[in-house]
């Protein structure tokens, strides 16, 4: 069928991830294709099987689109990230830490920095969403740290 291989070929460009809408439109689209065929209405099926088919082109073809949009809203919480990692390190100079604290901190800074080669890794392989995901572990991470050596 013309309209699932479409939606494959969509896929594979990265439609799910960055053209999600159009790509769940396209999905859904094929799935009421079947559903008619099942019923025998095959002159629905064809029109859901067409409609499935043009969907999936647009969804592959606003891939590039959304991934731009992605790449943006990547970046700015990449640069928010580091900031909050800057106004906590400007923080902890103002105290002096326990030792206990000090390993933490040490710690804390090599998983950031690891944490932001793997965002960077993500980035330059044109892997917005999995660097996105990773931003949001890195502060999820920063946060832990933050409540471990108890600055707000």
């Amino acid at each position: 069928m013309q309209a699932e291989t479409a939606i494959q070929i969509a896929q594979a460009a990265g439609a799910d991830e960055y053209a999600s809408a159009d790509f769940r439109a396209a999905a859904a689209a094929l799935a009421d294709a079947k559903s008619r065929t099942e019923r025998k209405d095959y002159e629905g099926a064809r029109a859901s099987a067409l409609d499935a088919l043009q969907k999936a082109e647009a969804a592959k073809n606003n891939v590039e689109v959304g991934k731009r949009g992605m790449k943006e809203v990547l970046d700015r919480a990449l640069i928010a990230l580091q900031d909050e990692w800057t106004q906590f390190g400007q923080k902890l100079n103002k105290r002096s830490l326990a030792k206990a604290q000090q390993t933490t901190l040490e710690e804390a800074r090599s998983i950031f920095d690891e944490g932001i080669e793997n965002i960077n890794s993500h980035t330059e392989a044109g892997d917005y969403a999995g660097a996105l995901s990773l931003v949001k572990q890195v502060r999820g991470n920063m946060t832990k740290i933050k409540e471990t050596i108890n600055i707000e």
